[in-house]
Parts: structure tokens; C-alpha cells; sequence
């Protein structure tokens, strides 16, 4: 991809990352979210505005990364009670992708849900599981980029 694309998809990176902090609410989670998106956007604008390499070797680590993240995200587990008569449990973070919902006449039986939620049938909105890759994908990039950057800066010095 040409740099000039990469300076786009940063600065749409950083718009969208701000937005997600100005209406986090003070969420953990959109914090999280919006923060990486914010600085993984400017370390691709200032990866296009300085022509820096970063190489198919950093690109497949941050890919790996990325999915490596996404999948342990899934340790994280949210489970809420609403409308007084549904269950829901999400998987993933910092969206909770891999979803389970049910539903019930009255709390004892969403209490018996709760019980055993893995028996719960699970559906993965697909839509969360972008906006997390995103989020890991910026992680992965503010974990790699600067790090191959660092590496070929002492190899040069080396020389």
C-alpha cells in the first residue's frame, strides 16, 4: 500500500478514536478503544509523513498479534441481567463479539441460566468482532512498528 494510504487510513484511525473518547462516558472500554485507535492512527500518519519502511516481516507480526489478541480477548466475560427477564454474556474485548442471550418468564429461571452460561448458544456479531480487530490491530502496530523501527536504528549504528 502506498503511504499516502497509509496517512489516510491513520488519520480516519485518529477521527475515530476521538470520537470513541468523547463519547467513552468515561467507559473503560471505549477509553481503551479510542485511545489505541488515536495512537496507532498517528503512528501511521508518522509513518507516512516520514516515509518510513516498516516491512512485510513487521506486517506479518502485526497480523499475528492482532489475531493472537482477538482470541485471548475472548478470556474476558461480561455478564448482565436486564429488562429484569434476559441474561446476556459477551466474549472479547474491549466488544464483546461472541455473544449469548436468553430469556425468561422470571428471575428464577435466569438465575438457573446463569448457572451453566456455557450451555448458552453463542452467535458472533460480526460488526464487534471488526471494531475489536481494529483495536488489537492498532495495539499490535504501537508494539511492533516502534520496536522494528528501534532494531533498524541499532543495526545502522552497528554498521
Amino acid at each position: 500500500m502506498h503511504l499516502w494510504a497509509w496517512g489516510l487510513f491513520g488519520v480516519a484511525s485518529v477521527l475515530v478514536g476521538a470520537a470513541a473518547l468523547l463519547q467513552s462516558g468515561a467507559q473503560p472500554h471505549y477509553v481503551a478503544f479510542g485511545t489505541a485507535l488515536c495512537l496507532g492512527g498517528a503512528l501511521l500518519v508518522w509513518v507516512a509523513v516520514t516515509a518510513r519502511r516498516v516491512g512485510r516481516i513487521s506486517w506479518l507480526a502485526t497480523t499475528a498479534l492482532t489475531l493472537a489478541g482477538l482470541f485471548l480477548s475472548m478470556l474476558v466475560v461480561r455478564e448482565d441481567v436486564c429488562c429484569m427477564y434476559g441474561y446476556h454474556r459477551g466474549l472479547g474485548y474491549p466488544w464483546a463479539w461472541l455473544d449469548s442471550y436468553a430469556t425468561a418468564d422470571n428471575m428464577a429461571a435466569i438465575d438457573a441460566i446463569r448457572s451453566d452460561p456455557a450451555a448458552l448458544e453463542k452467535s458472533v456479531d460480526w460488526l464487534k468482532v471488526v471494531l475489536d480487530g481494529l483495536f488489537w490491530w492498532h495495539v499490535a502496530l504501537l508494539v511492533v512498528v516502534p520496536a522494528m523501527q528501534a532494531r533498524r536504528r541499532f543495526q545502522r549504528q552497528r554498521l
